[in-house]
């Protein structure tokens, strides 16, 4: 688990399938209940869940930050195969203003299309979510904004072809 990452994103991460919709703490996709352990959530108490299901052990995934071991009990979610994925970094390319369009090889299947979002991850763990542009067979295309990020200045500094990252994903909104 990364710093300051919700629970809900760790548990992607790690290919558990959790149920979750716009991942900003407002449909309440993601609720769950929180059989055992402690959680906070940093911005406080989010729209989507009432102080009544708080206090009744409920839990928004996506904005709930760990402080403990958990146990949460979720609705079940079909295995998804494509949660997570290995790749490796393709090439690199510089766009105007400062953006990068970045080919990876898949090292697995991973359902993807250009309009969705992928977060793609170092090997030390940072994390940006990215545009796909494109897809095809085991190739996939993924555009960064120009602002930046340690993974932004990781991919910067033009890491080896064949350099390993890790996709979770897709998603269907930026952050």
């Amino acid at each position: 688990m990364l710093p300051g990452e919700n629970v809900l994103a760790a548990a992607l991460a790690a290919g558990i399938p959790m149920p979750h919709s716009c991942r900003e703490g407002r449909c309440a996709s993601c609720k769950s209940r929180l059989v055992s352990g402690v959680i906070e959530y940093p911005a406080g108490t989010p729209p989507g869940i009432t102080p009544a299901e708080i206090e009744r052990g409920e839990v928004l995934l996506c904005q709930a930050r760990p402080r403990s071991d958990l146990s949460i009990e979720s609705r079940r979610m079909p295995l998804r195969a494509s949660a997570f994925v290995q790749a490796e970094l393709v090439a690199i390319f510089k766009l105007p203003l400062g953006a990068l369009r970045v080919q990876l090889r898949l090292m697995d299947t991973f359902d993807a299309r250009p309009g969705q979002f992928v977060e793609l991850r170092n090997p030390a763990g940072d994390a940006e979510r990215l545009a796909v542009i494109g897809a095809a067979a085991r190739i996939i295309d993924v555009e960064s904004t120009p602002d930046g990020s340690t993974l932004r200045q990781w991919l910067d500094g033009n890491p080896a072809v064949g350099a390993g990252v890790r996709i979770v994903g897709p998603f269907d909104r930026p952050r």
